[in-house]
């Protein structure tokens, strides 16, 4: 079914949302019904003969409309680690309204979460993320939902460390996706209901994928979206759109510092929008790129930094992306796209002024193919914007 899109301002109502699903889909499929006895006839309604001699008048049928389902909005923001520091220096104080003003607020946890002497390093790279626990409830009473966890670097220190991560994250009251124990945990999609709706979160990481040639997965704890696990994960977007009114897909790739999206985060981005996601967020290059459409999908190429210590000049370019969810006139759900910009210097997350709000939008819509950014941060379909980056 096509999902339709047209432009709905949409109130905030605030309301709260409940976990409906922190295991597989199918148990929200799956819901059990109770057949009527095989003695109980089916109840008709007939009208007893009128005996008077006035003219039989019949009442007019009546019908039942069903109120549409209220709009939700659903926001997303990107890369968070709370290394350096970043912990003690209070990243979300001046932003705390605008966190906690969708119906479900979901980030990129982009660290390791652990004690100092838990885990070890677990490959060799110049970049190695470890958060204290006790950030956590920074993102909580900011108020953040939910955290993606499919990236490069849940698993800096090994799976210990990760096992760690999630056990706090869940005491933290926070939802997760795209990481776990193992590869069943690690590709089990969250299905949430938020107010009248039932929206379906993946997350899949398409970086590193030099070591699965091999076909052997040796980090079974992440959800990748690298070739030799397309099939796992075709099968986890799947089952969350059969099982979700919308479904909203996070993948963490593409090229550090580059503002046009890299062939195979298109190639990926492609096979979301074909297995029926509605939106889809990107993250991983640093910097936030474009808006563009693929099939009924919205796509952010790249949500680029958030609450990230080492954001500076453009990679301190960053944005809330809110999709206002409502109900078309075919039952389906009607997406609009508002990006609220701020800046992330350091981490330290705060509103952007009237120029630098300015720059960040002009800089995503520079680099939007089919969408319009406008000065308010709403976004348009206009099929005469063309960013060259698919030249």
């Amino acid at each position: 079914m096509r999902r339709s899109r047209r432009r709905v301002r949409v109130t905030l109502a605030g309301a709260s949302f409940v976990v409906a699903a922190a295991c597989s889909p199918s148990v929200v499929e799956t819901a059990e019904t109770t057949e009527a006895p095989t003695t109980t006839q089916p109840v008709t309604t007939t009208a007893a003969p009128t005996t008077t001699d006035s003219p039989t008048t019949s009442e007019a049928p009546t019908t039942t409309t069903e109120a549409p389902r209220a709009p939700i909005v659903l926001g997303f923001a990107g890369d968070t680690s709370f290394t350096n520091g970043l912990d003690e220096r209070d990243p979300f104080g001046a932003i705390g309204d605008l966190l906690s003003a969708p119906d479900l607020m979901t980030v990129n946890l982009e660290t390791a979460v652990a004690d100092p002497d838990v885990g070890r390093v677990a490959v060799s790279k110049p970049f190695l993320f470890k958060s204290p626990p006790s950030s956590l409830q920074l993102l909580v009473d900011a108020g953040v939902d939910a955290v993606g966890l499919a990236n490069n670097h849940a698993l800096d220190f090994g799976p210990d460390a990760l096992a760690q991560t999630l056990v706090e994250v869940d005491a933290a009251g926070l939802a997760r996706v795209g990481g776990g124990n193992d590869e069943a945990e690690a590709y089990r999609p969250l299905v949430v209901t938020v107010g009248d709706w039932q929206v379906g979160l993946v997350a899949l990481s398409r970086v590193p994928c030099d070591w699965s040639a091999s076909g052997e997965n040796v980090r079974p704890q992440i959800a990748w979206a690298c070739p030799a696990f397309d099939e796992l994960a075709d099968t986890m977007v799947r089952d969350t759109v059969a099982a979700a009114d919308v479904t909203v897909a996070m993948v963490h790739g593409g090229e550090e510092g580059v503002l046009c999206p890299s062939d195979f985060m298109i190639d990926e981005t492609e096979r979301l929008a074909e297995l029926g996601v509605d939106a889809v967020v990107n993250g991983h290059p640093h910097v936030v790129q474009g808006v563009t459409s693929i099939g009924d999908a919205i796509v952010v190429r790249s949500s680029g930094n958030f609450a990230f210590p080492s954001a500076r000049g453009i990679t301190a370019n960053s944005a809330v992306f809110l999709f206002h969810v409502s109900e078309g006139d075919d039952g389906a759900p009607v997406l609009e796209l508002e990006i609220v910009p701020v800046r992330a210097d350091g981490g330290v997350i705060t509103r952007a002024d009237e120029a630098e709000a300015a720059e960040i939008l002009d800089q995503i819509g520079r680099h939007s193919d089919g969408w319009r950014v406008g000065p308010d941060g709403v976004v348009v379909e206009d099929p005469q914007v063309s960013s060259g980056c698919l030249d």
